[in-house]
């Protein structure tokens, strides 16, 4: 029986992943099963996906042992104090368990001095380990201009603080080993102290009537997401003067043509099959042209007028920094892109998903640079990816805007069927 428990648990959590990341997917057979294990390995494709399946499951497997074990180890502690030891044991005997574990229940009952057997020694190690983990990506995130993973491990700001939150509650509690508590204090007040300040409220703007704001709608559609519909609708509902899209597939620029009907004017770029970008617009396109911030994944770039001035629209999709290459040519498209904004005169908006998070030092360099800044300032952080992994959501997606330009309001849309959530955000010139 403890064999068949231990199995379903091992087996059972990472088909509980699967299943959810199916349902996502919004497809059937084997297709969404494929699309599943692609969406659980996010960016870094279909086998990753598979191996964090059967990480899961190993990991699935460890803890099971302690479950199945010790909740019976302490069920038959708490009897051997009532109850004769040789009755016991026969007991044990029938019991349709393996015999490793018949032998550690009857060792247990026939030793009558032995310690009580208690999980919380375990827990403790765990609970350190998490400390020092979490104390470490807390720390390396800051040296990420020197190495892929220590970039990588910046992003995770919310996670780090929510971990950071849960340990120090559980050493608050047990009352052992103040130094982990010290520990996560520092997780806490380290990560805090990246995360509050894009809740601290953003300068508010007087006057503005209806029709005076500037709505831009974003999405990356995911070029195998095949949910046109729903992204179509909730750009009708939405009600931009300005729609703009990455990661669009021919199949998708086919699809979104449909938005000419409401949007006289576009630009488009197709480099590939598989990736493009478009700008749909209500608004008179001027000056469409296309910047090559590095060799590889080029931007839209358009003059808007509105309201008698020009505004311009950069629409960016830098690399994803996978593997060393792609790490230092996204750092490159991120550094062109801060340089090309401290030239332009116009009011500049800079949309796109940058595959880079707020915390990034590359991220920060460029808004340094081009003197923008974040429309997400005031409104919180608004996580926007992967939509298949709530627990990990990171705000790769971006509005930047130039000095002139105010923020009325930002904020996500609804799943769409991408790995990314749609940005919605209201300006005011």
């Amino acid at each position: 029986m403890d064999y068949i428990i231990r199995n379903i648990i091992t087996i059972g959590l990472p088909t509980l992943m699967l299943l959810i990341a199916r349902v996502a997917t919004g497809k059937t057979g084997d297709a969404a099963t494929w699309s599943a294990l692609r969406k659980v390995g996010g960016s870094f494709g279909m086998l990753i996906g598979l191996g964090v399946l059967v990480f899961v499951g190993f990991v699935a497997n460890y803890f099971s042992y302690f479950v199945v074990d010790s909740l019976l180890v302490r069920f038959y502690q708490k009897r051997r104090v009532l109850e004769q030891p040789e009755q016991l044991v026969t007991e044990i005997d029938k019991l349709p368990i393996t015999n490793d574990l018949k032998i550690k229940l009857k060792w247990t009952v026939l030793h009558s001095n032995n310690q009580i057997i208690s999980l919380k020694p375990v827990i403790l190690k765990w609970f350190m380990l998490a400390a020092s983990v979490d104390a470490l990506l807390s720390i390396t995130g800051y040296l990420g201009e020197f190495n892929l993973l220590f970039e990588l491990s910046s992003h995770f700001k919310l996670q780090y603080l929510l971990a950071g939150l849960s340990i120090f509650i559980f050493f608050a509690l047990v009352r052992l080993k103040k130094i982990w508590l010290l520990v996560s204090a520092f997780c806490i007040i380290i990560n805090l102290a990246e995360i509050v300040p894009w809740y601290f409220p953003a300068p508010a703007f007087a006057g503005v009537t209806p029709g005076q704001n500037l709505r831009i709608f974003h999405s990356n559609v995911l070029t195998s997401n095949r949910r046109y519909s729903e992204v179509i609708s909730l750009v009708k509902a939405e009600q931009p003067d300005i729609a703009v899209f990455v990661e669009v597939s021919t199949v998708w620029a086919k699809e979104l043509a449909v938005l000419s009907e409401i949007f006289p004017y576009s630009s488009n770029l197709q480099e590939s099959e598989r990736f493009g970008s478009a700008i749909y617009s209500k608004l008179p396109l001027e000056n469409a042209s296309i910047k090559a911030f590095s060799k590889r994944r080029k931007s839209l770039f358009a003059d808007v007028r509105f309201q008698g001035k020009i505004i311009s629209l950069i629409l960016v999709h830098p690399t994803v920094p996978i593997k060393q290459p792609s790490f230092i040519e996204r750092n490159r498209q991120l550094a062109g892109i801060g340089e090309y904004a401290a030239q332009v005169k116009n009011p500049l908006i800079v949309v796109g998903d940058f595959n880079t998070t707020m915390w990034s030092p590359f991220y920060k360099n460029m808004v340094k640079t081009g003197n923008l800044r974040n429309a997400r300032s005031g409104f919180g952080i608004l996580p926007t990816w992967p939509t298949f992994m709530p627990l990990a959501y990171i705000p790769i997606d971006h509005f930047l805007v130039s000095k002139e330009i105010g923020v009325l309001k930002i904020r996500t849309g609804r799943n769409v069927g991408s790995d990314h959530l749609p940005l919605i955000t209201d300006l005011v010139i």
